[in-house]
């Protein structure tokens, strides 16, 4: 028997937005609040797969991948699961159908941007393995996450306890701040590009993918530049973007994880936009009494219409909000023995002595998911103390003309990378320079067990400890 909503309305019918699944819509809304999408004269079976394009996806990649089947689909694109045939692993590619790109440079654009996005090496970003292009769509595929959107438990559970909404904001902070400093803007910071696998891991998808389509008028349904109700107010203005656009969406995304609805929604795009641009959003404190002003003031300032009133850095907001993220600040020791901490670019050379080759390493997270329970009960990874790290020698190395041994180590999950019980930062490590002799290498995890191993470190040569799976601790 249909009930009451908060308003005294009946609903005769509980309608789900087909791109977002966001439940209890009204049965005359004509536009998702949270997504944008139309919902004007749509039925079941406009939400298929057109069959036509089925088929050229199956022929056009059937060489490289076997679709095993659709993930799902938003406004412009496919989410297919499929094989890798050279390498047997499970991926997720994304096929964007060209008609829908914007402008006769799409194809150059996509591939600009995809490379700039896939060059971002975080444990919490999604890694981009490949991109292609065919006569009918681009695509690129990356990582299959084993697990669920954070949409998808939003609406499933609704508003969520602060203390789980930190610690799915800490490590989005953390990636979002991975890319900003490296030049690159989410543009498109929302519940469905937040993965959670079925060990409780947040990753983030999607990275700068959004800017390979260009400006989109805003009067376009289904296909706007960014999502409707997670567009920052100069996003609507359409001026140039930086880190505290994503910001403003990250705080949406936050105010929608503690009340379960964004801050701004309406019956229109215009009405979006307008609130966006000209309103405040609701206090928190009318939906949630019972949290802490500090989290109320956070949201706040990170939803100010001046891009300059809000935190100077997603991590501040993140520890505006009780929240602790960690930037990992490996050190690398040299021939001289100077040790210089990378705070931005862990992978890039450090001023002063190197070795005498330019190492380059990629390393392809591995696709293995450690299964530690249900979605229903997700467990979370906790980060150990922060510690200064230190430089990994044994013993000196300053008066050493010795010349260092090169130590590559990646790991699945990541983990935090100790080399004889000194921290040198989180894996994956690149070209780690290590003075000649035995080492013990250790890689530490919450939730795992610790993986160990010595190693003997030869001056001018390479150790190599890739793809390290770290094995799940038994629960009792």
């Amino acid at each position: 028997m249909p009930e009451p909503d908060g308003d005294g309305h009946v609903s005769d019918s509980n309608i789900v937005c087909p791109k977002c699944d966001l439940p209890n819509l009204d049965q005359d809304t004509v536009m998702c609040p949270a997504c944008g999408f139309s919902l004007a004269d749509e039925t079941a079976d406009q939400h298929g797969i057109p069959p036509l394009m089925e088929a050229n996806v199956r022929r056009e990649l059937e060489r490289e991948f076997r679709i095993e089947g659709v993930l799902g689909r938003g406004g412009m694109s496919i989410v297919y699961l499929a094989r890798e045939r050279d390498l047997n692993r499970l991926v997720a590619i994304k096929v964007l159908p060209l008609q829908l790109t914007m402008g006769p440079d799409a194809v150059d654009r996509f591939k600009r941007e995809a490379k700039i996005a896939a060059s971002l090496d975080h444990p919490h970003i999604v890694p981009i393995y490949r991109i292609g292009t065919t006569p009918t769509f681009m695509w690129y595929s990356m990582k299959w996450v084993k697990g669920r959107s954070l949409r998808d438990i939003l609406a499933e559970t609704g508003p969520m306890n602060l203390d789980d909404v930190v610690k799915i904001v800490e490590p989005v902070a953390g990636a979002l701040d991975h890319a900003h400093r490296r030049g690159i803007v989410h543009r498109d910071v929302k519940p469905e590009n937040v993965l959670i696998d079925e060990s409780g891991w947040v990753t983030v998808c999607d990275f700068g993918i959004a800017k390979a389509f260009g400006n989109v008028p805003l009067t376009q349904t289904g296909g706007t530049l960014g999502t409707p109700a997670y567009m920052s107010t100069e996003q609507c203005y359409g001026q140039a973007l930086d880190g505290r656009s994503d910001q403003y969406a990250l705080a949406i995304l936050t105010y929608e994880c503690l009340t379960g609805v964004p801050p701004f929604s309406g019956e229109s795009l215009g009405e979006i936009v307008r609130k966006h641009c000209l309103e405040l959003p609701p206090p928190l404190a009318e939906r949630r009494p019972e949290l802490p002003g500090e989290v109320a003031e956070a949201l706040q300032r990170a939803l100010s219409k001046n891009p300059g009133d809000r935190f100077d850095g997603v991590l501040e907001f993140a520890q505006a909000l009780g929240g602790a993220p960690v930037r990992p600040t490996p050190t690398f020791v040299t021939t001289t023995g100077l040790q210089d901490t990378v705070a931005t670019a862990p992978t890039e050379p450090v001023d002063g002595a190197r070795p005498k080759h330019r190492w380059r390493f990629w390393v392809a997270a591995a696709a293995t998911t450690i299964v530690l329970g249900g979605l229903g009960a997700i467990t979370w990874i906790t980060r150990p103390e922060a510690t200064t790290p230190v430089a990994a020698a044994a013993g000196s190395v300053a008066d050493s003309v010795t010349e260092p041994g090169l130590l590559f180590v990646s790991s699945t999950p990541w983990g935090y990378v100790y080399v004889d019980d000194s921290l040198v930062g989180e894996s994956p490590q690149a070209a780690l320079a290590l003075t000649p002799g035995r080492h013990v290498i250790r890689i530490v995890q919450e939730g795992f067990e610790p993986h160990e191993e010595a190693i003997d470190v030869i001056a001018g040569e390479e150790t190599r400890m890739i793809n390290i799976l770290l094995q799940a601790q038994n629960s009792q």
